[in-house]
């Protein structure tokens, strides 16, 4: 750990055993922990950028569309077309606007909305949502943000919970999170996508009540395993894998192999493809159970001043503001599985030898630098070689 890094965490342990003097009975500690992490941020260590604090905007900033009692339609139907098997079939996201006949999605804040097997906001009752089989599957949609789209602090979004839950909740919509919000359910979560131009995540939260450190959790509220791009994968304007500013491919493929889960993301454009890919582990297996129970699918577009979690690698530490213009998203499509998930393929090095690996470098596809290939691999020999190969490097 730097030196930067041990005095600021002196510091922060410090201040902690100070304002622990005015807890009663460890009530506080939650509180604590968010304060502790917030203060590293301000000194320049990036401990809280997943923290669960920085998601609090999501309850001001995210509402669920709910019909207007007394009328019997409003031009809000959201009726959407999924392509099953080659199979369209009509589906409704109560609230949205479609256009091309259900064949595209259009998002604006701050609404989210769910696949429903009708035109209802009835969300207490399960029949009436559409859970898809994801489990064998690959779901496939085209991306389009356009040249001004979702900047630094938009988040827009597609993710899985297990909806309804047990109660109605604040916003009267039965939702549920792994965030465990005031006022919300609290439920396994699989962010299958969270996003602007700057960046695009994928993040598993699964809720094993049995996270050491934080007996208060019942869910994985950080996430884990997880996995997003870099600015020279995806990020608006040439030179990039992927261009930002023009449409691209997102695609996810479900393989599962008895009790193992493996999620593989793949984002497309123009011949040029990045991979990103989370390995079986306990937290990820656990949310199989869940996606073969059936999970209610989430969409929408919110935004925050601290989307840094998100988005501060390439937007920075500062105040966000999201310029709040739309997307698109269009060509909803999922598939069955053709035999077993396919093994990234290194690129065929250029002429000339392959630079020499920086010391413990390695190239990797698993969360929590896992999945490795060895030094003597094309993709581990440096960092950019392990970006054309698809991993991350660790």
């Amino acid at each position: 750990m730097p030196v930067f890094s041990r005095l600021a965490l002196l510091g922060v342990a410090s201040v902690l055993a100070k304002e622990a003097t005015n807890c009663q009975g460890g009530s506080c500690a939650s509180q604590l922990e968010d304060d502790s992490l917030m203060q590293l941020n301000r000194l320049g260590v990036n401990a809280e950028r997943t923290s669960p604090s920085m998601r609090k905007s999501f309850v001001q900033n995210s509402l669920p569309y709910l019909h207007p009692q007394g009328k019997s339609a409003d031009g809000k139907e959201g009726k959407i077309l999924i392509n099953e098997d080659g199979v369209n079939n009509t589906y409704y996201l109560p609230g949205a606007t479609t256009l091309d006949d259900g064949f595209t999605v259009e998002y604006r804040p701050p609404y989210r909305f769910y696949l429903m097997n009708k035109f209802t906001t009835d969300y207490s009752n399960a029949d009436n949502f559409y859970y898809p089989p994801f489990p064998g599957k690959t779901f496939s949609i085209d991306i389009d943000f356009k040249r001004n789209g979702p900047g630094c602090g938009c988040n827009l979004n597609f993710y899985l919970v297990s909806m309804p839950w047990s109660e109605e909740g604040k916003d009267h919509d039965w939702y549920c999170d792994a965030q465990c919000f005031d006022g919300l359910g609290c439920c396994h979560e699989f962010d299958m996508n969270e996003g602007n131009k700057e960046v695009q995540q994928m993040t598993n939260h699964a809720c094993t009540n049995d996270y050491q450190g934080h007996p208060d959790w019942q869910c994985h509220k950080w996430g884990e395993p997880e996995t997003k791009t870099a600015a020279h994968e995806f990020s608006p304007g040439a030179g990039k894998t992927i261009d930002s500013n023009k449409p691209f491919t997102y695609s996810q493929r479900f393989d599962v192999s008895g009790d193992d889960f493996t999620f593989t993301t793949t984002i497309s454009q123009e011949g040029r493809s990045i991979v990103k890919r989370m390995e079986p582990g306990h937290q990820l297996n656990a949310m199989l159970k869940e996606l073969k129970k059936g999970m209610a699918f989430v969409t929408g577009y919110w935004f925050a001043e601290d989307m840094n979690w998100m988005d501060g690698d390439e937007c920075g530490g500062g105040k966000e503001h999201c310029n709040m213009n739309p997307a698109y998203i269009s060509n909803w499509r999922l598939t069955t599985n053709d035999g077993p998930a396919p093994v990234p393929t290194p690129p065929s090095p250029g002429p000339g030898p392959a630079p020499p690996s920086p010391s413990g470098g390695k190239c990797c596809w698993g969360g929590g630098c896992t999945g490795c290939t060895d030094a003597s691999n094309w993709c581990s020999q440096s960092s950019g070689n392990c970006g054309q190969c698809g991993g991350e490097w660790c």
